[in-house]
């Protein structure tokens, strides 16, 4: 009697872990459909997400999404914003060389309309690796710098020196290029980056993604 109250013990032990080893297998096939579910959701469309992304004509090319090469390189703006900058211009010249005909000195600010973004060059493409979603672009940049409002906040004449239009149109130019200079050590082309991931994002629906960007040449 008390063998057979240990086979059934054993059967029952059995049984239960055979009933473990199925429930666990079900399981994983469950949860690897589901991974794989999702990861070709996302991988499905990648073109017209890109498109979407992008505003150009998108292709699949191995799997993964890119935009069509065109004659001109077109841009992505994300971002426009104002700012301004301050520049001085000073000279000092002499009369027959010898004899000084005083320092002539210009102040201005210019107010500008900055934008930044992306320049869509060939290489620009959307994929999925590992389920993740990334998206390859090339370095945030200035787009655009754009003269709103030009105020002389001083001006000075030598006494044989006087200011002329060429000194205020190179001051212009170089107040311009400064503009540029001082947008992109201020942060905002990693504004624009963070833009591009809070767009992939709500396009994807997912909160994974990732941006590369090309290496500059």
């Amino acid at each position: 009697m008390a063998h057979h109250q240990e086979v059934w013990k054993t059967v029952r032990w059995i049984t239960l872990l055979a009933a473990i080893v199925i429930i666990g297998y079900f399981a994983v096939r469950l949860v690897d459909q589901s991974v794989k579910g999702t990861t070709s959701g996302i991988s499905d469309g990648l073109d017209k997400v890109l498109s979407a992304l992008t505003n150009s004509n998108t292709r699949i090319v191995e799997g993964r999404a890119e935009i069509v090469e065109q004659n001109e390189i077109s841009e992505l703006s994300l971002l426009e914003l104002k700012m301004s900058a301050t520049r001085s211009f000073e000279n000092e010249s002499y009369v027959l060389k010898y004899l000084p005909a005083g320092t002539k000195q210009l102040i201005a600010r210019g107010d500008y309309r900055v934008t930044a973004g992306y320049k869509l060059k060939p290489g620009v493409s959307l994929a999925v690796e590992n389920g993740v979603p990334v998206a390859r672009f090339p370095e945030a940049q200035i787009l655009g710098v754009e003269l709103i409002d030009f105020t002389i906040l001083s001006e000075k004449d030598g006494w044989a020196n006087d200011i002329t239009a060429a000194d205020r149109a190179t001051l212009l130019r170089e107040l311009r290029q400064q503009m540029r200079q001082e947008a992109e050590r201020s942060g905002v082309l990693e504004v624009v980056d963070a833009a591009l991931r809070t767009r992939m994002k709500d396009l994807i629906g997912s909160e994974q993604v990732r941006i590369e960007h090309e290496e500059q040449p």
